[in-house]
């Protein structure tokens, strides 16, 4: 792939997680690439996609969906953009603050391909399937995947959300005139942080979960194998990478960290070899928070994770 054709899309967008700070997410890469003597900001033009952050200081009203009125503008935005990145046949690479908004770039990319089967990696500690109806904090970084699968999961209701977070809910499920993905075509990499409501979708639709134990024994190149075998019938594959899927020791500066997973050279080598095939169409990062990190070892790892993932791209793609 030329490098012409990459871009990148920057999502400083705060209000979906559990604790401030994902949105200087993006300065820390930044930072990292400064001290790593790297052009790679200089080298790749990007798109800022303007964010809600300021309406944190009013507070919000709704309960069961912190933010809704405001995180569903950003996540409009953002499929905004990715649609038109991909109309001009342009390989977006999103850097994220909290994970809420990749419910906007698969939105994007179903408005860019309405007729074919998007397929997910989901590389993350967290199933993020919750809803309105289910979930305990009420913070959307934990719904995208099910406003991008349209699902809601009443029976497993918890809460009674309001008409209005009920219609903000609607409109987020229904940005595309069909979902985005089908709940069978997400596969899990180190999931191992989720609640019933999330297992029973999970098992409810037979979602495979390439744990870290099972990514350790298998090794890289078979995983990658593996995976890519269960979405083979899909036309086009997107990969969300959270940056708490790795361990704590390693990435201490994540807002919802979670023992026991992957190492640093797990996460990078699992990355790089994904993007290498060339049924993947977007890449994303997410959920780096400088505020609690130590020196900015997680904005070191991270930036280390996507300039190699570009490397790998332009050389393989």
């Amino acid at each position: 792939m030329s490098e012409k054709k990459i871009r990148l899309i920057e999502v400083p967008s705060d209000l979906a997680g559990a604790k401030s700070g994902a949105s200087m997410g993006i300065n820390a890469l930044k930072l990292s690439s400064i001290y790593d003597g790297s052009k790679y900001f200089e080298k790749f033009p990007s798109v800022v996609i303007e964010d809600e952050n300021r309406a944190i200081y009013e507070g919000t009203k709704y309960k069961t969906a912190k933010y809704i009125d405001k995180v569903s503008l950003v996540i409009q935005r953002v499929a905004k953009e990715v649609k038109k990145m991909k109309d001009e046949s342009l390989f977006p690479i999103i850097m994220a603050g909290d994970h809420s908004t990749c419910a906007g770039t698969m939105a994007g990319l179903k408005m860019a391909y309405p007729d074919d089967t998007i397929g997910v990696v989901y590389i993350d500690a967290h199933a993020d399937f919750h809803t309105p109806f289910t979930s305990p904090s009420g913070n959307m970084h934990g719904m995208p995947l099910a406003i991008a699968t349209g699902l809601d999961n009443a029976q497993m209701s918890i809460n009674t959300p309001t008409t209005q977070e009920l219609e903000y809910w609607n409109k987020l499920k229904n940005l595309t005139p069909k979902t985005p993905v089908k709940p069978e075509n997400i596969v899990f990499c180190s999931l191992r942080d989720y609640e019933d409501a999330e297992k029973h979708i999970i098992e409810k639709y037979n979602i495979k979960n390439f744990t870290t134990e099972i990514i350790t024994y298998s090794g890289i190149k078979k995983t990658a194998f593996d995976i890519f075998r269960t979405l083979s019938h899909c036309d086009h594959i997107y990969i969300s990478f959270d940056v708490d899927s790795i361990d704590p020791l390693y990435i201490p500066g994540t807002g919802t960290p979670s023992h026991g997973g992957l190492s640093f050279e797990q996460a990078l080598q699992l990355n790089i070899e994904l993007i290498k095939n060339p049924k993947v169409c977007c890449w994303e990062s997410a959920e780096i928070n400088p505020i609690l990190d130590k020196q900015n070892i997680s904005g070191k790892y991270s930036f280390e994770i996507l300039d190699y993932v570009t490397k790998s791209l332009i050389e393989n793609y």
